[in-house]
């Protein structure tokens, strides 16, 4: 009995066009595999790379959600062994699934307040976007650009960065947004694997320029806390990223550095 499916990977063509899905032989949608990667040159994403090293947080927070769906959700009259466990991996998926709506909802605000610095008063989450508003008004003095594609073909990767900005503190700052659930009385915790991935944008972009991880709580709007990561470890960041590199290709066999480029297209520049 298979419960767990593996989650989809993104992938972008060379020109840094995203490729997240393809057709399939029916003519529907389906998620883009390695093979289909093999065949048209494309390029993993930093997210997808970073898969490979054991992150025990994010590991544990999704056992904790499978354990308290089991505990909570009721026993169906005759309902055998195999069913319950497959409504328990619905249910705790659908506690995950909540999780990442709130980051998607949340980073399609924001962005729309880097643009225009409107806040749909309507929206479910206004409340944290307002938040966010005055942080963003209060620190970031000039948008350079927001949710843009960087390449690298050099190490053979891409990904999308949510924000370069001039902070009025740090300067020229990339900036990550991140999403989490803080009780009452704690403080944000912020993980190396944030760090890994800024510091592969940061690659990507080929200069110096701060990184900071921007923590907005999603238990209760509440002003978004700044995580500006040194440059000790964004160093360390870039070397753990570029040693996931290589275990993925060699976990994967496939090699987007050397890959076929199909009507070679121009590398979308980040600057």
């Amino acid at each position: 009995m298979k419960l767990f499916n593996p989650e989809n990977a993104h992938w972008y063509r060379q020109d840094g066009e995203p490729l997240h899905s393809v057709l399939s032989a029916s003519g529907e949608p389906r998620p883009t595999t390695v093979r289909d990667a093999r065949k048209l040159g494309l390029l993993p994403s930093v997210t997808n790379v970073l898969g490979v090293i054991n992150k025990p947080e994010l590991v544990e927070w999704k056992m904790t959600q499978a354990v308290l769906a089991a505990l909570t959700l009721p026993r169906r009259e005759g309902e055998g062994e195999d069913a319950f466990a497959k409504r328990v991996v619905e249910d705790a998926q659908s506690r995950v699934k909540t999780a990442v709506d709130f980051g998607s909802a949340f980073h399609a605000g924001a962005e729309q307040v880097a643009k225009t610095l409107e806040v749909d008063p309507a929206g479910p989450y206004a409340a944290w976007l307002n938040r966010h508003r005055d942080w963003f008004q209060a620190n970031c003095v000039r948008v350079v650009w927001t949710e843009r594609v960087l390449v690298n073909r050099e190490l053979g990767y891409a990904g999308t960065a949510d924000l370069l900005v001039e902070h009025q503190q740090h300067g020229l700052t990339l900036v990550d947004y991140k999403t989490q659930g803080v009780k009452a009385g704690y403080k944000p915790r912020a993980y190396r694997s944030w760090c890994q991935q800024l510091a592969a944008y940061r690659r990507a972009l080929g200069k110096p320029m701060a990184c900071l991880s921007v923590i907005v709580n999603s238990t209760e709007p509440s002003a978004p806390v700044e995580h500006r990561w040194s440059e000790e470890e964004l160093r360390a960041g870039l070397e753990s990223f570029e040693a996931a590199l290589v275990i993925w290709r060699n976990e994967k066999s496939y090699d987007p550095r050397v890959a076929p480029v199909p009507g070679a297209l121009p590398v979308l520049t980040a600057a």
